[in-house]
């Protein structure tokens, strides 16, 4: 989603709306410049992000920061900290933030932290559409998920913000038979069903379940390949 054309219209009808975003679904997928969208909270949850469970963290606008809020006495206005922080936590996030330098490193020449992580999340966002594209629509040698006349994809196949995630559904077969016969195949994929957590979802949709595919940016051309012989070989 464009998250700054969003905030842009919002503001246009509520200019003092507080505005908090759940960025976690993009995060991993692409650069992330949170002073450049126009809102008031960016939040994320770094086991989304190739580190650790259980903690979280949130950028905040300085009015935001600034709003009325529980605090203990004696902290300065903008304190949101209630406790001590997690060394372990904060080893981790730091791990995570060093490996995308490292990564970003090798797309860009300039040795600064920043631009190694702007470096990565371009690199990562490009990588990341050209397997989505190939597992879409294919090869010369196999047919991508949207050549198939009984696959039912979730969202348009040429979307241009499509981040790691393809969902589909076959009405001949059930989802969870899909995730199995992959599984036997050595390929990791997940059912997502009429629950509480994907209910909202599928029902207006009038499916039960559907398959998703997840991918990230340390997923290969060849590993696309591999899951389309498959469903190939599953579906035909």
């Amino acid at each position: 989603m464009d998250v700054a054309e969003i905030a842009q219209s919002i503001r246009c009808i509520a200019p003092e709306c507080i505005i908090i975003v759940d960025g976690i679904q993009h995060a991993p997928h692409g650069l992330l410049n949170v002073e450049t969208y126009g809102v008031d909270a960016y939040v994320i949850s770094p086991y989304k992000v190739f580190c650790r469970f259980n903690n979280g963290y949130a950028w905040l606008s300085r009015r935001l920061s600034l709003t009325e809020h529980d605090k203990l006495i004696g902290k300065s206005a903008d304190a949101w900290e209630l406790g001590s922080r997690d060394p372990s936590a904060l080893i981790g996030i730091s791990a995570m933030v060093d490996y995308l330098v490292w990564l970003g490193g090798h797309f860009t020449d300039t040795t600064s932290r920043r631009a190694g992580l702007i470096a990565a999340g371009n690199a990562i966002g490009n990588h990341e559409r050209a397997l989505v594209h190939r597992l879409i629509n294919g090869s010369k040698s196999l047919a991508g998920l949207s050549k198939y006349p009984g696959i039912k994809l979730i969202g348009p196949s040429d979307t241009p913000h499509r981040e790691g995630v393809v969902s589909f559904a076959i009405a001949e077969y059930e989802a969870k038979y899909i995730v199995a016969e992959l599984g036997n195949r050595g390929i990791r994929v997940h059912a997502r069903s009429d629950d509480v957590f994907s209910g909202n979802i599928l029902r207006p949709l009038g499916l039960k379940a559907v398959t998703r595919i997840s991918l990230a940016h340390y997923n290969s051309v060849e590993e696309i390949d591999a899951c389309l012989a498959a469903l190939q070989e599953i579906l035909l």
